[in-house]
C-alpha cells in the first residue's frame, strides 16, 4: 500500500507499484486516484506536488485493496465509457469491451443516419450497444431486452442519463420473446463462453461478471441457437443482424446465419486488433468491407 504523506505524483506511482499483477497498473492507478480525489487528469497533473489529505489517503487505499483483489476497476467506480459515452455498471452487467464497437461500426457503414429504424439489441445489459446506436441514427427508436431485472433498470438507468429515454424502451424476456414486429436491426452480445473455458478467464471476469452473461454451453453456441430459432419472424425485408462471437467463433456464427440469409449476404467483424469479433448479415447485401 502507498504510504500516507505522499504527494499526488507519489501516490500515482506508489499505487502502480501496489497493483503489479494488473495488466495496466498505471492506468487502474490513476482512475482510482481521480476517484478518490474527485478530480480529472489535468488535476492531477497541475497537483503532482501537492500532499494526499488523510481522507483522501484512505480512500485512495481502499479503492487500490478492491483492485488488488481482481475487482475490475468498472465496478469499483461504477462507470465505464463505450463509445465516447459513460454508461454506468454495476455486477448485474458485464463490461463493456472497447472492441465491441465492431458492431456498431459496421451498423454505420451499412445504414445512413436519417434512416428511421427499429432496432432490437437482444442481452442488452447496460445498454451500451442499443445507446451507441441511437446516439448514431438521430431517427432510430429501439428496444432492448435482458432477461434480468437488474440489468434492465441499469439499462434504463444510461439512457435516461444519455438523453434516450423517449427513444429506448426495455422489455425483460428470453431473447425475442417479448418482441413483436419486425425490426431492421438486430444487434447482439450474448453468451458465448464455452462452459470449459471458465477456469482460462481471468480472475476479473471470472469471479465477478455475471455468468449468465458469459457462459452458453460446451461449444459456446446455444445463445445463437435460440436467437436464430425465433429471428425470420422478427425481421424486416431488409433487416442487418449484428452479433458478437469469440475469435474462433466467427466461422460456426457465420455457418448458422447462413441457414436462416443467403450466403452472399453474411460477413464477418473484426475488432481493433484485426481479429474475427462477430458475424452479421446484411439483407440489402451491400459489398462493404468491415
Amino acid at each position: 500500500m502507498p504510504d500516507a504523506s505522499l504527494t499526488i505524483g507519489e501516490a500515482l506511482r506508489s499505487g502502480a507499484k501496489f497493483l503489479a499483477n494488473s495488466e495496466t497498473p498505471q492506468l487502474d492507478a490513476r482512475i482510482l486516484l481521480k476517484r478518490a480525489l474527485g478530480a480529472d487528469d489535468a488535476s492531477l497533473i497541475a497537483n503532482a506536488d501537492a500532499l494526499l489529505s488523510g481522507d483522501d489517503y484512505n480512500r485512495y487505499s481502499e479503492l487500490l485493496k478492491r483492485r488488488a483483489s481482481s475487482e475490475p476497476v468498472a465496478y469499483i467506480t461504477g462507470e465505464k465509457e463505450f463509445w465516447s459515452l459513460t454508461f454506468k455498471v454495476t455486477p448485474d452487467v458485464l463490461i463493456p469491451r472497447d472492441d465491441s464497437g465492431a458492431l456498431i461500426e459496421a451498423a454505420i457503414k451499412r445504414r445512413g443516419k436519417e434512416e428511421r429504424l427499429r432496432i432490437a439489441d437482444l442481452g442488452t445489459g447496460s445498454g451500451c450497444l442499443l445507446c451507441a446506436l441511437l446516439t448514431e441514427f438521430p431517427e432510430a427508436r429501439g428496444v432492448g431486452v435482458d432477461l434480468s431485472a437488474a440489468a434492465l433498470a441499469v439499462a434504463r438507468e444510461n439512457a435516461a442519463s444519455l438523453g434516450l429515454a423517449e427513444r429506448a424502451s426495455f422489455a425483460a424476456g428470453d431473447w425475442l420473446a417479448p418482441l413483436s414486429g419486425a425490426f431492421d436491426v438486430v444487434i447482439a452480445n450474448p453468451p458465448y463462453i464455452r462452459e470449459t473455458d471458465a477456469s482460462t478467464l481471468s480472475q476479473d471476469v471470472a469471479a465477478f461478471e455475471p455468468h449468465g452473461a458469459l457462459f452458453a454451453g460446451p461449444d459456446g453456441l446455444d445463445a445463437y441457437r435460440a436467437i436464430l430459432k425465433e429471428l425470420p419472424g422478427h425481421l424486416a425485408g431488409d433487416a442487418l443482424v449484428l452479433m458478437e462471437c469469440g475469435a474462433d467463433q466467427a466461422d460456426s456464427l457465420g455457418a448458422m446465419l447462413g441457414e436462416i440469409a443467403p450466403g452472399d449476404a453474411i460477413f464477418t467483424l473484426y475488432d481493433l486488433a484485426k481479429r474475427p469479433r462477430g458475424a452479421g448479415f446484411d439483407l440489402r447485401k451491400r459489398e462493404k468491407k468491415d
